[in-house]
């Protein structure tokens, strides 16, 4: 019940407020990934059997493979932001021309 919560909680920001908040979500994630993969990387270093140094490796690789997307989500996001805040500047300067 408390996620629901949340949520409704959450739709209640602005448009620009939710991005900041996932944006921040996405810089803490790549953050925990990031030790994440360095640690897992150092596992398989560690253990002499290939089948698990193997399946560390794996995993290594599939947390790179998030990262690279959660980096592409960001740039989309920053993108939108830049592009509506450019909008909003332009609409803004029309209505003054307009009074």
């Amino acid at each position: 019940m408390e996620k629901a919560t949340r949520l409704g909680k959450d739709s209640e920001l602005s448009p620009h407020d939710r991005a900041e908040k996932t944006l921040l979500a996405i810089s803490e994630l790549k953050r925990y990934l990031d030790g994440v993969e360095k640690d897992l990387s150092r596992m398989s270093k560690k253990y002499s059997s290939k089948e698990i140094a193997q399946g560390v490796g794996f995993a290594a690789t599939g947390i790179h493979e998030a990262l690279t997307y959660l980096g592409i989500v960001k740039k989309v996001i920053e993108k939108t932001e830049r592009i509506i805040a450019k909008k909003n500047i332009v609409s803004a300067n029309e209505t003054d021309g307009l009074s």
